[in-house]
This record gives structure tokens, sequence and C-alpha cells, in this order.
């Protein structure tokens, strides 16, 4: 008997075909499978891919959405971001944020979320509860926060933050050393030594803004990417988020290292932190993957959106239609993100996990469909999605969320916009 059966699904260079689901992964793609199942899907008329990977997000900053929205990025972290966190930044904001957003990745596809921020514990609670993969690490850095106020400080409850979470079901725990202009070698180098010791990956911000790159060659002689090389932090468990600013050395440096790229369009480009260069990485077999960045600076967790602005951008930026196809795209948001954690998932085949979409295409923007892969990339919006499901179980159906309460999530919302928007009144914060 399947857990799941998806009945009569299209799936791309595949055909129509049965999907039987058993023990969280794909067990069978056929015709006509046996219909004994304990939960059963009509995907006449659906189109199946994939789910997304989101590889780098801020989750619980969806309670900021919207906020200082125009600014550069320093302008924007020092003066709203910033003295906001200061402020409000809680378990229960964590929690009540993860909350709110988890609920916008579902319903937009994502099915992993590689999440930096603090109190981390908390997004795990929803995670778990809601049922999606999340990689956790709070923000490792080299002044005081609200979890901590010296580097030993950080990395000891990082330690802990490992082993209590280390081997779960859906979390796994990630250290996040914040960025080579917040961390200093010493501190970069003590991360170093306990994901080795403890083997977990390490995600990280690097070389997001011009700014960085002379900061640190200011302070260091080098920039961002070859002061981690010279201190031997790079290797394939380093994850950096952004890679906009990079010289031919560095590319070289990565390619090498087998460091994984991060890619955030839509935020590097509404922060005006530039465009980086993805199709000279794809080119040069750098493995890239796909995120949002914190719904704060993006301003939505919209994988498919994310990965048509990706495609398009590349085109544009390097003038030529082949850079990044729609093949590619979707494979960047999709099956590089699950592989960078080592999960087999991120493709419709028998044996890996069962972490996939169905697409409702019967919609004007999407006729005639004549290529389903190419339009669902360049065409398709995320309230097509129908139906979500994450290691076999169903997250998402006909537009329902069956794991979280959507008046909650509803309620959380406006509860903490009406806390903040007092607080910046009464600060004369008048940044939305």
């Amino acid at each position: 008997m399947w857990d799941v059966l998806i009945k009569s699904v299209f799936i791309p260079e595949k055909g129509t075909f049965d999907i039987g689901i058993k023990d969280g992964k794909i067990a069978s793609i056929g015709v006509n499978l046996q219909e004994e199942a304990r939960y059963i899907i009509k995907g006449e008329g659906k189109i199946a891919l994939p789910s997304f990977a989101n590889m780098h997000t801020h989750i619980s900053m969806s309670l900021l959405r919207g906020i200082g929205s125009d600014l550069p990025l320093n302008d924007w972290l020092q003066k709203v971001i910033w003295v906001l966190e200061g402020e409000f930044v809680s378990y229960e904001f964590v929690r009540d944020g993860a909350l709110l957003g988890i609920a916008e990745s579902i319903m937009s596809g994502t099915t992993l979320l590689m999440d930096m921020y603090f109190f981390e514990e908390a997004v795990a609670e929803v995670a778990t509860l809601a049922g999606v993969r999340v990689g956790l690490g709070f923000g490792i850095l080299d002044f005081p926060t609200k979890v901590a106020n010296t580097p030993d400080e950080y990395l000891k409850r990082a330690e802990q933050f490992i082993r209590t979470f280390k081997g779960q079901d859906l979390v796994f725990p990630v250290l996040c050393p914040h960025a080579t202009y917040t961390c200093s070698p010493s501190t970069l180098m003590k991360v170093k030594e306990l994901a080795e010791r403890e083997n977990v990956l390490i995600h990280t911000h690097v070389a997001e803004t011009k700014w960085e790159v002379e900061s640190v060659k200011e302070k260091y002689g080098k920039p961002p990417v070859k002061h981690l090389d010279s201190l031997g932090f790079l290797s394939e468990r380093v994850l950096m988020a952004h890679m906009v600013w990079l010289d031919e050395e560095e590319k070289a440096i990565v390619k090498e290292r087998n460091a994984k790229v991060l890619h955030c369009p839509e935020s590097n480009l509404k922060l005006a932190s530039g465009i980086a260069p993805i199709w000279e990485y794809v080119k040069m077999g750098i493995h890239v993957c796909l995120g949002t960045d914190g719904p704060a600076s993006n301003d939505n967790l919209d994988m498919l959106e994310e990965l048509s602005t990706m495609a398009k951008l590349q085109k544009g930026y390097s003038l030529s239609a082949k850079a990044i196809d729609a093949k590619t795209a979707l494979k960047i948001a999709t099956l590089n993100g699950f592989s960078a954690c080592g999960i087999k998932a991120g493709k419709l085949e028998e044996g890996y996990e069962a972490d996939l979409i169905l697409i409702d295409p019967d919609k004007p923007h999407l006729q005639p469909l004549y290529d389903p892969l190419v339009q669902i990339v360049y065409c398709a919006k995320s309230s097509d999605i129908d139906t979500v499901i994450c290691k076999g179980r169903v997250l998402m159906e006909k537009r329902e969320l069956k794991t979280i309460d959507a008046d909650e999530v509803r309620y959380v919302a406006r509860k903490w916009k009406d806390k903040i928007t007092d607080f910046m009144k009464k600060r004369n914060m008048l940044y939305f």
C-alpha cells in the first residue's frame, strides 16, 4: 500500500504517469499503479516538478517586510533593521515570523529552507510542526546581540544547538558566521574547527557589496574570498551567499575548493548590491544554488519568481539568450540546493525523497501550453502551485495548507504590525 499515490500527473520530459510514494520516498513511477493508498491525489491536468530549496534566507524577518524600502544595504541595516531587531527580536518574534514565513514558503512550493537568524530553536519548533526541512544556525559575530556577547559565547551556544538538533528528521544544524567583515580570522577558524569536528555545513555571507569588498581589503589586504582562502577556511562544506563581487582569481578558488554559491538575485537588485555573474559560475562548473534572502529585503519568499528573475537577469547581464536556460534554472532552484545539503531529493525519480509540487496550468497566462517546463519557468506564478509534498507528507493540496492554521498566520502578522508600527511612530522612524 502506498502512503501517497498521485494519479495521472504529467512529468516534464517523461510523460503522464502515476507516482507512488512510500516511507517518504518516490517508490514507483509508472502507469496504472495499484490504487491501494492511504492518500490519493488526482493529478489529471497537473504538472509535477521537484519542490524548491531556498538556500539563503532569514525567514523570521517576514515580520519586517516592506520597512525601509528604497534604502541602500548599509542604511537599511543600521538605521532600520538593527534598530527594530534590537527592540523586538525574541523567541516569540522569531517563532511567529517563522510561522508566517514558512506558510508563505509552502504556498510557493518550497520544502527546504537554509536559515540564519536568532533564536533558531523557535524556527525548528515551527518547521517540525509544519513539516518542512530546515538547515538552521544563528548568526555568529564579534559583537553582542540578543543571543550572545562574545565570539566564544556564540560558539558555545552553537555547539549546544548542534548537539540538540543533530540527527533529527527535518531539522539539521548549520554554523553561521555572519560575514568576513563581522567575524575576525580567529572567530572564523574556530567556526571551521567546530564544523569539522561536528561534520556540519557552514553558511555565511560573502562579497555582497562593493563596500564589503573594499572594507575587507583595507583590513586584511585581500578581498573576501581570497581572505577566506588564505585562512584555509574554504571547503566543500562552505555555503556562501551572494558572491556578487569576485575577481577572476576568486572564481577559480571557489571552483577549486568546491565551495557552494547561494545566489539571491532579487535581494541584490532591490538593495542595489549588484548582479552576480551566475552564468559564468555555472559555465565554470561551480555549484550554484538559489535563495530569496530574507523577506524584509526581497520582499517575498517566492522561489518560482526568483528562478525566473535569475534566468532572465543573466541573459541581460551576459548579453546571451543562452546564458541560463529554463532547465538549468530549475535545477539550480531544486536539485542543487538539496544536493548541497547531502539530501537525495530534487529529482522526480524512483529512490529520491518525495519532495515535489503539482502545478495547475489551466490559467490564461500558461496557455497555450507548448513546453510545460519552459513556460513554468518563464510564465507561472506561485499561485498556480496546487499541491506541495515534503518527504512524502502532503503540506498543501488545492491551495489549502494542511499543517499550518492560516487564521493563526494572519493573526500573528496583524499583532506584530501593530507593535512595530507603534514603536516606529514613537521613534519618528517613518520608513514605510
